[in-house]
Protein backbone atom coordinates (compact mmCIF):
# COMPACT_ATOMS: atom_id res chain seq x y z
CA UNK A 1 0.00 0.00 0.00
CA UNK A 2 1.33 3.35 -1.12
CA UNK A 3 0.46 6.16 1.36
CA UNK A 4 0.04 9.73 -0.48
CA UNK A 5 0.34 13.01 0.99
CA UNK A 6 -1.50 16.04 -0.86
CA UNK A 7 -3.84 18.19 -1.07
CA UNK A 8 -2.09 20.05 -3.61
CA UNK A 9 -2.07 20.55 -6.99
CA UNK A 10 0.63 17.76 -6.89
CA UNK A 11 -1.26 15.74 -4.49
CA UNK A 12 -3.70 15.79 -6.86
CA UNK A 13 -1.44 14.69 -10.38
CA UNK A 14 0.00 11.81 -7.81
CA UNK A 15 -3.61 10.43 -7.22
CA UNK A 16 -4.64 10.33 -10.79
CA UNK A 17 -1.10 8.65 -11.68
CA UNK A 18 -1.81 5.88 -9.53
CA UNK A 19 -5.30 5.35 -9.96
CA UNK A 20 -4.16 5.10 -13.67
CA UNK A 21 -1.40 2.39 -12.62
CA UNK A 22 -4.32 0.77 -10.45
CA UNK A 23 -1.99 1.03 -7.35
CA UNK A 24 -3.72 1.07 -4.36
CA UNK A 25 -3.19 3.74 -1.99
CA UNK A 26 -4.35 6.16 0.88
CA UNK A 27 -4.45 9.72 -0.18
CA UNK A 28 -3.83 12.13 3.53
CA UNK A 29 -4.76 15.47 4.08
CA UNK A 30 -4.49 17.81 6.99
CA UNK A 31 -7.89 18.84 7.12
CA UNK A 32 -11.14 17.18 5.80
CA UNK A 33 -11.64 18.03 2.31
CA UNK A 34 -13.54 16.24 -0.72
CA UNK A 35 -12.13 13.34 -2.02
CA UNK A 36 -13.51 10.43 -4.02
CA UNK A 37 -12.77 6.82 -3.01
CA UNK A 38 -12.92 3.61 -4.78
CA UNK A 39 -11.75 -0.31 -4.67
CA UNK A 40 -8.44 0.76 -4.29
CA UNK A 41 -8.23 4.25 -3.16
CA UNK A 42 -8.85 5.11 0.67
CA UNK A 43 -8.80 8.24 2.20
CA UNK A 44 -8.03 9.84 5.75
CA UNK A 45 -7.40 13.35 7.00
CA UNK A 46 -5.98 14.60 10.23
CA UNK A 47 -2.57 15.34 11.44
CA UNK A 48 0.23 13.02 12.67
CA UNK A 49 3.00 12.94 14.64
CA UNK A 50 5.55 10.73 14.94
CA UNK A 51 3.71 8.02 17.10
CA UNK A 52 0.92 7.94 15.31
CA UNK A 53 2.44 8.22 11.54
CA UNK A 54 4.32 5.05 12.56
CA UNK A 55 1.46 3.14 13.91
CA UNK A 56 -0.16 3.91 10.85
CA UNK A 57 2.01 2.76 8.27
CA UNK A 58 2.31 -0.30 10.22
CA UNK A 59 -1.18 -0.83 10.76
CA UNK A 60 -2.00 -0.29 6.90
CA UNK A 61 0.76 -2.05 5.56
CA UNK A 62 2.42 0.84 3.86
CA UNK A 63 5.44 -0.19 1.93
CA UNK A 64 6.01 3.52 -0.18
CA UNK A 65 5.29 7.38 0.53
CA UNK A 66 4.67 9.80 -1.62
CA UNK A 67 4.76 13.19 -0.34
CA UNK A 68 2.79 15.65 -2.35
CA UNK A 69 2.10 17.93 -0.02
CA UNK A 70 2.71 21.64 0.34
CA UNK A 71 6.41 22.91 0.60
CA UNK A 72 6.13 24.92 3.45
CA UNK A 73 4.76 21.95 5.54
CA UNK A 74 7.93 21.78 7.24
CA UNK A 75 6.45 19.65 10.57
CA UNK A 76 5.04 17.44 8.65
CA UNK A 77 8.41 16.84 5.89
CA UNK A 78 10.28 16.28 9.02
CA UNK A 79 7.76 13.90 10.74
CA UNK A 80 7.88 11.76 7.31
CA UNK A 81 11.79 12.01 7.36
CA UNK A 82 12.19 10.78 10.46
CA UNK A 83 9.43 8.17 10.99
CA UNK A 84 10.08 6.54 7.28
CA UNK A 85 14.15 6.28 7.63
CA UNK A 86 13.53 4.49 10.88
CA UNK A 87 11.49 2.05 8.89
CA UNK A 88 12.91 2.44 5.90
CA UNK A 89 10.67 2.89 3.54
CA UNK A 90 10.99 4.99 0.79
CA UNK A 91 9.75 8.52 0.14
CA UNK A 92 9.50 10.68 -3.23
CA UNK A 93 9.00 13.62 -2.70
CA UNK A 94 6.77 15.48 -5.70
CA UNK A 95 8.18 18.97 -5.47
CA UNK A 96 7.97 21.86 -6.93
CA UNK A 97 10.35 23.16 -9.31
CA UNK A 98 11.93 26.68 -8.03
CA UNK A 99 12.01 29.58 -10.44
CA UNK A 100 15.66 31.72 -10.94
CA UNK A 101 15.46 34.54 -8.50
CA UNK A 102 14.46 38.05 -10.07
CA UNK A 103 16.64 40.90 -9.55
CA UNK A 104 14.84 43.79 -9.11
CA UNK A 105 14.66 46.65 -6.47
CA UNK A 106 10.78 45.60 -5.36
CA UNK A 107 11.69 42.10 -5.07
CA UNK A 108 12.95 40.62 -1.86
CA UNK A 109 13.84 37.55 -0.70
CA UNK A 110 13.90 36.24 2.99
CA UNK A 111 14.24 32.88 4.85
CA UNK A 112 12.33 33.60 7.70
CA UNK A 113 8.89 34.92 8.67
CA UNK A 114 11.04 37.23 11.08
CA UNK A 115 13.09 38.32 8.49
CA UNK A 116 9.80 39.70 6.42
CA UNK A 117 8.53 41.50 9.64
CA UNK A 118 11.83 43.28 10.17
CA UNK A 119 11.86 44.52 6.33
CA UNK A 120 8.80 45.59 6.68
CA UNK A 121 7.99 49.61 6.91
CA UNK A 122 5.09 51.27 9.55
CA UNK A 123 2.16 52.50 7.84
CA UNK A 124 2.57 50.56 4.96
CA UNK A 125 -0.46 48.12 3.55
CA UNK A 126 0.47 44.89 3.30
CA UNK A 127 -1.48 41.79 1.20
CA UNK A 128 -0.68 38.81 2.77
CA UNK A 129 -0.46 35.58 0.36
CA UNK A 130 0.75 33.33 2.47
CA UNK A 131 -2.08 31.64 3.79
CA UNK A 132 -4.49 31.53 6.85
CA UNK A 133 -1.72 29.51 8.93
CA UNK A 134 0.57 32.68 9.08
CA UNK A 135 -2.38 34.86 10.38
CA UNK A 136 -1.08 33.89 13.69
CA UNK A 137 2.69 34.58 12.67
CA UNK A 138 1.96 38.01 11.13
CA UNK A 139 0.40 39.26 14.46
CA UNK A 140 2.36 41.77 15.22
CA UNK A 141 2.19 43.10 12.07
CA UNK A 142 -1.34 43.20 11.21
CA UNK A 143 -2.07 44.23 15.10
CA UNK A 144 -0.63 47.95 14.29
CA UNK A 145 -0.90 47.84 10.50
CA UNK A 146 -3.65 48.15 7.80
CA UNK A 147 -2.54 44.33 6.61
CA UNK A 148 -4.97 41.89 4.53
CA UNK A 149 -4.97 38.07 4.06
CA UNK A 150 -6.69 36.09 1.03
CA UNK A 151 -7.21 32.84 2.08
CA UNK A 152 -9.33 30.00 0.88
CA UNK A 153 -13.27 30.30 1.20
CA UNK A 154 -13.50 27.34 3.49
CA UNK A 155 -14.83 27.32 7.07
CA UNK A 156 -11.84 25.98 8.41
CA UNK A 157 -9.53 28.25 6.99
CA UNK A 158 -12.27 31.37 8.25
CA UNK A 159 -12.37 29.20 11.61
CA UNK A 160 -8.87 30.13 12.05
CA UNK A 161 -8.85 33.20 10.92
CA UNK A 162 -11.68 33.97 13.58
CA UNK A 163 -9.63 32.14 16.30
CA UNK A 164 -6.56 34.57 15.47
CA UNK A 165 -9.47 37.31 16.19
CA UNK A 166 -8.43 38.49 12.53
CA UNK A 167 -10.85 41.59 11.51
CA UNK A 168 -13.54 39.93 8.59
CA UNK A 169 -13.59 42.81 6.76
CA UNK A 170 -9.65 42.80 5.83
CA UNK A 171 -10.23 38.85 4.10
CA UNK A 172 -9.91 38.33 0.83
CA UNK A 173 -11.42 35.12 0.03
CA UNK A 174 -10.21 33.37 -3.43
CA UNK A 175 -8.02 31.20 -5.26
CA UNK A 176 -4.33 32.83 -6.11
CA UNK A 177 -4.41 33.14 -10.16
CA UNK A 178 -2.90 33.89 -12.74
CA UNK A 179 -4.89 36.26 -14.39
CA UNK A 180 -2.68 39.18 -14.45
CA UNK A 181 -5.54 41.84 -14.89
CA UNK A 182 -7.86 40.16 -11.90
CA UNK A 183 -4.49 40.22 -9.50
CA UNK A 184 -3.43 43.86 -10.65
CA UNK A 185 -7.53 45.51 -9.97
CA UNK A 186 -6.47 43.78 -6.20
CA UNK A 187 -3.28 45.67 -5.56
CA UNK A 188 -5.35 48.83 -7.00
CA UNK A 189 -8.50 48.51 -4.82
CA UNK A 190 -7.05 47.72 -1.37
CA UNK A 191 -4.50 50.01 -2.04
CA UNK A 192 -1.57 47.51 -1.02
CA UNK A 193 2.21 48.76 -0.52
CA UNK A 194 3.81 45.54 0.17
CA UNK A 195 2.75 41.88 -0.92
CA UNK A 196 4.26 38.75 0.83
CA UNK A 197 4.48 35.65 -0.73
CA UNK A 198 6.17 32.05 -0.48
CA UNK A 199 8.43 31.13 -2.81
CA UNK A 200 5.93 28.46 -4.05
CA UNK A 201 7.27 27.54 -8.23
CA UNK A 202 4.72 28.28 -10.59
CA UNK A 203 2.42 26.09 -8.97
CA UNK A 204 1.47 28.79 -6.58
CA UNK A 205 1.72 31.73 -10.00
CA UNK A 206 4.62 33.07 -8.09
CA UNK A 207 5.81 34.42 -11.63
CA UNK A 208 2.53 36.20 -12.23
CA UNK A 209 2.50 37.33 -8.63
CA UNK A 210 6.31 39.07 -9.38
CA UNK A 211 4.89 40.42 -12.80
CA UNK A 212 2.06 41.91 -10.87
CA UNK A 213 4.00 43.87 -8.34
CA UNK A 214 6.81 45.40 -10.86
CA UNK A 215 3.65 46.50 -13.22
CA UNK A 216 2.45 47.94 -9.88
CA UNK A 217 5.30 49.67 -8.26
CA UNK A 218 4.61 47.13 -5.54
CA UNK A 219 7.44 45.86 -3.11
CA UNK A 220 7.25 41.84 -2.96
CA UNK A 221 8.61 39.60 -0.14
CA UNK A 222 9.19 36.31 -0.90
CA UNK A 223 10.12 33.36 1.94
CA UNK A 224 12.19 31.19 0.06
CA UNK A 225 11.16 27.31 0.09
CA UNK A 226 12.68 25.55 3.30
CA UNK A 227 14.68 23.03 2.52
CA UNK A 228 13.41 19.39 2.31
CA UNK A 229 14.93 16.33 4.02
CA UNK A 230 17.93 14.56 2.00
CA UNK A 231 16.47 11.04 2.96
CA UNK A 232 13.39 12.24 0.24
CA UNK A 233 13.85 11.01 -3.64
CA UNK A 234 12.79 14.81 -5.17
CA UNK A 235 11.05 14.47 -8.55
CA UNK A 236 9.16 17.07 -10.44
CA UNK A 237 7.13 15.32 -12.90
CA UNK A 238 4.05 12.90 -12.86
CA UNK A 239 6.20 10.95 -15.07
CA UNK A 240 9.61 10.57 -13.28
CA UNK A 241 7.54 10.12 -10.31
CA UNK A 242 5.63 6.87 -11.96
CA UNK A 243 9.20 5.53 -13.16
CA UNK A 244 10.46 5.46 -9.82
CA UNK A 245 7.33 3.86 -8.43
CA UNK A 246 7.15 1.28 -11.40
CA UNK A 247 10.85 0.33 -10.26
CA UNK A 248 10.04 0.16 -6.11
CA UNK A 249 6.59 -1.38 -6.09
CA UNK A 250 6.16 -4.42 -4.76
CA UNK A 251 3.82 -6.14 -5.73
Amino acid sequence: MILVFGGTTEGKKTAALLESMRLPFVYSTKTNIAFETNDIVSYRYGALDEQQLEKYILGHDITMIVNASHPFAELLHSTIAKVAESLQIPVFRFGRQLLPKTANPLVFYVKTYEEALDLLEENKTLLALTGVQSIKRLTPRWKKNTTYFRILNRPESLAIARQSNFPRKQLILGFPSNDLEKEIDLIKTYQVDVVLTKETGNSGFLSTKIEVALKTDTSIIIIEQPKIPEYFIVVYDADTLELLISKTIVV
